[in-house]
């Protein structure tokens, strides 16, 4: 019976290679190299694919679990290291201002000031709600509030399910996405059509240069008719 073609050499033994150990040897090479090179396209996937990021707490205090922060920029521009870029998606998080509606994440874990962990930025996940008398089926930043999310009629974040408490802060399920469900309408006509539909124009209003932007033309059903 042959033996082990894949023994370990003693300290002063003459080597001899067999066929199958060469084999084996540059088979467990290429393997490495296999590796090596789907890290390089894949390191992060789980997290682009997940919505969960990493993010650094940028937000000048240390933060809670289930935190809010407003997304900001890479923390690794492509210009720094552009194979670190696009191995992984990892986000500078600061305190919500107006300018992060539809622009945030939720902490999955508390995390120091300046320390680096992880957020989800779009799907399901628990949340704290400011409501009023009214529950409404949206939720949105509050600009300044990193403990919580304000419960509007319109907004990017939908809310599956609601603690059915009388406090003012609650529990919720939601779920985040890029939808903002909150359309502003310019009518440009008041003359309807043989429908009775008004010619209008879909618009955003732009924070850093205080003006509205035009969309995309839209037709309007005066609901009050």
């Amino acid at each position: 019976m042959p033996g082990d073609p894949l023994k370990k050499v003693q300290a002063g033994e003459r080597l001899e290679i067999p066929a199958e150990a060469w084999n084996a040897f540059l088979d467990a090479v290429r393997w490495v190299r296999q590796q090596q090179h789907s890290r390089d396209q894949e390191a992060g996937a789980e997290f682009r694919q997940t919505g969960i990021v990493k993010v650094r707490n940028q937000s000048g205090a240390d933060r809670e679990r289930f935190d809010i922060l407003g997304v900001a920029d890479p923390i690794i521009q492509p210009a720094d290291n552009a194979q670190e870029f696009k191995n992984r998606v990892a986000l500078e998080g600061v305190v919500p201002t107006m300018e992060h509606r539809g622009r945030f994440l939720i902490l999955l874990e508390p995390l120091k000031a300046g320390a680096i962990g992880r957020g989800i930025i779009a799907g399901v996940t628990l949340a704290r709600l400011l409501v009023t008398s009214q529950l409404y089926e949206f939720a949105q930043v509050i600009p300044g509030n990193t403990h919580a999310l304000e419960n509007v009629p319109a907004g990017s974040a939908r809310v599956l399910w609601i603690e059915s408490s009388g406090s003012s802060e609650r529990w919720a399920v939601v779920r985040l996405d890029d939808g903002d469900y909150e359309a502003h309408v310019l009518i440009t006509s008041n003359v309807p059509d043989d429908e009775g539909y008004y010619d209008g124009v879909v618009q955003r209003y732009d924070i850093p240069t205080k003006s509205w932007q035009s969309l995309f033309p839209c037709k309007v059903l005066d609901i009050n008719q």
